[in-house]
């Protein structure tokens, strides 16, 4: 492989990033609108509470479930399992 060949991949590389980049910009724009830009973005506010993993399984972390955890986190990794596949 000569430099002309390495230069012809290298250019080949650019325009398909190029490419990559300019489908990725209409699919961002597509979804958020082509004026918007993430200035200002705050994660928290970015969709529903209710569709947020941290707030649909928040009650595992309520006082009364202080325990369960203490103990469910302290059991043998096997045992542990062996319970996961259980419940599912």
């Amino acid at each position: 492989m000569d430099s002309s060949d390495i230069e012809e991949y290298l250019a080949e590389l650019a325009r398909r990033d190029e490419e990559i980049g300019r489908r990725a910009e209409a699919r961002v724009a597509g979804i958020y609108g082509a004026g918007d830009s993430l200035e200002g973005y705050r994660f928290e506010n970015s969709f529903a509470r209710d569709d947020q993993a941290t707030h649909r399984v928040d009650w595992v972390h309520q006082d009364r479930w202080r325990t369960a955890r203490f103990v469910y986190r302290h059991m043998p990794r096997p045992l542990r399992y062996g319970l996961k596949r259980m419940i599912r």
